[in-house]
């Protein structure tokens, strides 16, 4: 008889929230650490139904009714136990998958435990004399050996084989090792994947190791972070860096603080800005988002001070929208990004930014000097800002952006109304005029056909071969304007590479198609 394979049954539990949970069907208020409410199980005037976070359990205090998440939906839903898993795992995303002899709990726990080698690995060389430059970077950069060590941060030797001896003899299946991420393999044998780099891990917020991403530190190497690629332990698009340490603390400010590097997340909780999580190895996308609704309904975007960080934070804004969130911004001064900032202003001055953050849409007008627009430049602004409001499901968040831009723009509410009726949802906003939306979009000519295939190399898991495209090519090479916007993200070391978040970009169906 098939059955759901245990290491399933923990992935669910580790993802669903007791409190995300109960509140669909309790509303809830906290008291201190608790939050309490009517028990769904007996009449009562008075609430006596207590849901812990800390321990995700639950307990009726007039009725006695108590027991953790599953137990929770069961009696709920009057439902047996596979059932009540089902539900968690199709609301958190998880895909199950029902045992039939084919090994799949043996692969998850083979996978969380070369991951913890490796990272007790690493740890150990960050702190050898081997790692004495990695750790020297490391405390120049204002980390403090304390926070390193909370978030297991190590050092991968610039050798081929310190991890795959390491993990020889320890009962790993060939198929295993492979499907960690942590090596590669050719018909010369099997290596590490990273070398001479400072590693960061990254935990599910369980607190188990699934991914890493490294940073080179002593070289000129183009690709800075080298992150895990996809495997079944780890679905970047929806992963954040430090949500196991930082959970707890996001839900008792009630508000997330969103940054994009591994070193910007390290020194704003080494600054006791707790709220914190980071992006691992990707853009924000709707996944991301979704994760974030579980637990607040405010984000702190607190990107990089360049231009490109304004343009990230602008996407990631009309992400949470969407996902009926609030974002706010918090710009470092120019050229600045958090990790400096924190670190050069100290960390009262970006708490007091933090707690008085811009409004979205008023970074969004400034930062494109919406207000200064005239003729053709202000017509295509602001037809890009409604087509995207328009893809807000929300009428009450939509009305308000529409409302908001009429105030900023001095443009007639009811022609804005007017306006979005007429477009069609969400194109990527370009100021770029040789970049109008395309109703098809075709590449017929040699060079296009030559240009794709490059493109193509960018997305190949072969590490080698990806670095050594990035090091002969450049932007200016495309000239088709959706080849070259493409490329523009290929290009970008720190972004992810796989389809799912390419995809992300091109919001028109056109383009993604």
């Amino acid at each position: 008889m098939a059955r759901i394979p245990q290491d399933i049954i923990e992935r669910v539990r580790d993802s669903a929230d007791i409190v995300d949970v109960v509140s669909q069907y309790v509303e809830l208020k906290q008291r201190g650490a608790n939050y309490f409410g009517l028990c769904p199980f007996h009449s009562e005037k008075t609430p006596s139904f207590s849901v812990a976070p800390a321990k995700q359990i639950y307990h009726c205090f007039g009725c006695n009714s108590g027991g953790n998440i599953f137990s929770f939906i069961m009696e709920y839903q009057k439902i047996p136990f596979p059932e009540a898993i089902k539900a968690l795992a199709d609301r958190y995303n998880i895909l199950v998958e029902f045992e039939k002899g084919d090994g799949s709990s043996e692969l998850f726990s083979a996978l969380y435990d070369l991951h913890e080698i490796a990272v007790k690995l690493y740890q150990d060389n960050l702190f050898s004399p081997d790692g004495k430059d990695a750790l020297n970077y490391l405390t120049q950069r204002g980390l403090t050996e304390d926070i390193l060590k909370q978030f297991k941060v190590g050092f991968a030797h610039d050798t081929w084989d310190q991890l795959v001896l390491q993990c020889k003899g320890k009962g790993f299946t060939h198929s295993q090792i492979l499907q960690s991420g942590l090596f590669t393999h050719s018909d010369k044998g099997t290596f590490d994947r990273f070398r001479s780099r400072i590693m960061f891990p990254v935990f599910h917020p369980s607190g188990k190791p699934i991914a890493f991403g490294g940073r080179i530190f002593n070289s000129d190497d183009p690709a800075k972070y080298l992150n895990s690629p996809e495997t079944p332990l780890y679905r970047k698009s929806s992963v954040f860096y430090g949500l196991q340490a930082s959970r707890d603390a996001i839900r008792k400010e009630g508000y997330a603080v969103l940054v994009e590097g591994y070193m910007d997340f390290l020194k704003l909780y080494q600054a006791s800005i707790h709220p914190v999580v980071a992006v691992s190895g990707t853009a924000f996308t709707p996944s991301h988002a979704t994760a974030l609704s579980r637990i607040t309904n405010k984000v702190v975007l607190l990107y990089d001070g360049d231009e490109a960080g304004g343009n990230a934070a602008i996407r990631a804004g009309w992400v949470l929208l969407k996902a009926d969130l609030e974002p706010s911004i918090v710009r470092p001064p120019e050229g600045q990004d958090p990790d400096d900032w924190v670190g050069d202003a100290g960390k009262e001055s970006v708490i007091s930014a933090i707690e008085l953050p811009q409004r979205y849409i008023d970074f969004h007008v400034e930062f494109n000097q919406g207000s200064e627009l005239q003729g053709a430049d202000r017509q295509q602004y602001i037809i890009a800002l409604v087509r995207e409001i328009k893809g807000i499901e929300n009428g009450i968040i939509r009305n308000d952006m529409v409302r908001i831009i009429s105030e900023k723009l001095m443009v007639d509410e009811q022609d804005l109304i007017r306006t979005m009726k007429s477009q069609r949802v969400n194109p990527v906003y370009n100021a770029d005029p040789e970049l109008p939306p395309s109703p098809e979009v075709l590449f017929s000519s040699r060079v296009d056909k030559a240009q794709i295939e490059l493109l193509q190399l960018l997305v190949q898991d072969n590490d080698s071969v990806r670095k050594y495209v990035m090091e002969h090519i450049s932007l200016e090479l495309f000239q088709t304007p959706l080849l070259k916007r493409l490329a523009g993200y290929l290009l970008d070391e720190n972004l992810a590479v796989e389809s799912s978040a390419i995809i992300e970009y091109f919001q028109d169906k056109h383009e993604r198609d």
